[in-house]
């Protein structure tokens, strides 16, 4: 259960603590700390709200700008693994009902061929539901569809969420989702050859990962551009964004999101909600993406595109890497892949929407497939967890 983690913490040392704590937390009071006090505060956060049986080994300040906007925050390294402190904030305005108002309208229409020829050469190149499910998820293609500025303006406003006014408190954040249904299993070096965890390398791995990275007809691979990602029967790899000589490995093992669920909750964490999530995602900026409104002609070029930087938290969130980000509610999913659908880029790209709504998962108990979800897990900073 998710008020597991106050079996962790002396919940009335933390209603003893003032009040002035708990205001901290938010913005605006976060944003005129100083430096001094800023790492107080994180430091009664990890003391009171972090599982002790886990182990803190960093706690960063860092500093993220992304969009216009400025963020000072923690990054706190918990157990090995990379989260992020967002303040919270109380009456933030979530969702969009604009439809294409605040939209330009050279964006929202069939004359940006470039970037959908873009987004079509992306998929081709990169990791995208067809290669997960090898005969596509969505599988759709509504090209010949007449797009009307009504049908792209109702087609907006139904795939994202309502306008509405929450209270978001504090959390601790996973930086980066991890895949759901894939376990890790290494990272393979092309220079040597080899799997880093050799209590799965087999000779039979080894030439699955060949196949992948060395297709029928290309036999010198000092020569070749390597795959960006790559399936072959139960194995998954993808290269290293930061070392292209390295390939991080997975194979498929299937699990449900009552399966996912519990595996998170039974460690103290739970998941971020969908207020929580648009909120980590975009900050409550009245914008449908991220990085703002506009579509721009290099937005497909990776080293400066938006599509792959950390956002205003430090977060890889709506990221084009990923798809669906399973969410406490199973009604839906938040982000999704990319999929080269439609003739009008807008709609292709509304799965990176801060507001964007995914299909549920109706079936709680059915394993999901493999590496399609991903998860993130999350700590309130907030009494009632």
């Amino acid at each position: 259960m998710e008020n597991f983690k106050f079996m962790f913490y002396n919940t009335i040392e933390v209603i003893k603590m003032s009040n002035n704590f708990f205001e901290a937390v938010l913005n605006p009071t976060w944003k005129t700390l100083s430096n001094e006090m800023k790492t107080v505060v994180i430091q009664n956060v990890v003391r009171h709200f972090v599982n002790p049986i886990f182990e803190v080994t960093e706690m960063t300040p860092v500093s993220y700008q992304f969009g216009g906007f400025k963020i000072d925050t923690f990054e706190i390294r918990i157990d090995g693994v990379e989260y992020v402190f967002v303040p919270g904030q109380k009456k933030c305005i979530l969702g969009w009902d604009n439809g294409l108002s605040g939209l330009s309208g050279l964006d929202c229409s069939e004359e940006r061929q470039e970037l959908r020829y873009e987004l079509k050469r992306y998929c081709n190149q990169h990791l995208t539901s067809a290669l997960l499910t090898e005969i596509g998820f969505l599988n759709l293609d509504f090209s010949h569809i007449r797009l009307s500025t009504d049908y792209i303006d109702e087609k907006i406003n139904t795939s994202t969420s309502p306008l509405r006014e929450v209270d978001i408190p504090a959390l601790l954040v996973e930086k980066k989702p991890k895949f759901v249904g894939l376990k890790y299993i290494g990272e393979y070096n092309v220079v040597s050859g080899q799997l880093s965890n050799h209590e799965y390398q087999s000779d039979e791995l080894l030439q699955l990962i060949q196949q992948i990275l060395q297709p029928e007809g290309q036999d010198n691979h000092f020569l070749q551009d390597y795959p960006t990602v790559g399936r072959k029967s139960s194995l998954f790899i993808q290269q290293n964004q930061l070392n292209p000589d390295a390939f991080d490995c997975y194979i498929d093992d299937p699990e449900s999101y009552s399966d996912v669920k519990r595996e998170v909750e039974r460690h103290g964490f739970g998941l971020l909600t969908e207020d929580e999530w648009e909120y980590c995602c975009g900050g409550s900026c009245r914008r449908l993406f991220k990085w703002g409104n506009q579509l721009k002609r290099q937005l497909f070029k990776k080293s400066i595109s938006p599509l792959w930087k950390e956002n205003m938290f430090g977060l890889t969130i709506a990221n084009a890497e990923f798809g669906p980000e399973i969410i406490d509610d199973a009604s839906f999913t938040k982000g999704g892949w990319l999929e080269e659908t439609h003739k009008a880029p807008i709609i292709n790209l509304l799965p990176l929407s801060s507001y964007y709504r995914g299909e549920g998962i109706e079936d709680k108990e059915k394993e999901l497939i493999p590496g399609y979800y991903c998860v993130r897990r999350v700590i309130r900073i907030d009494l009632n967890g």
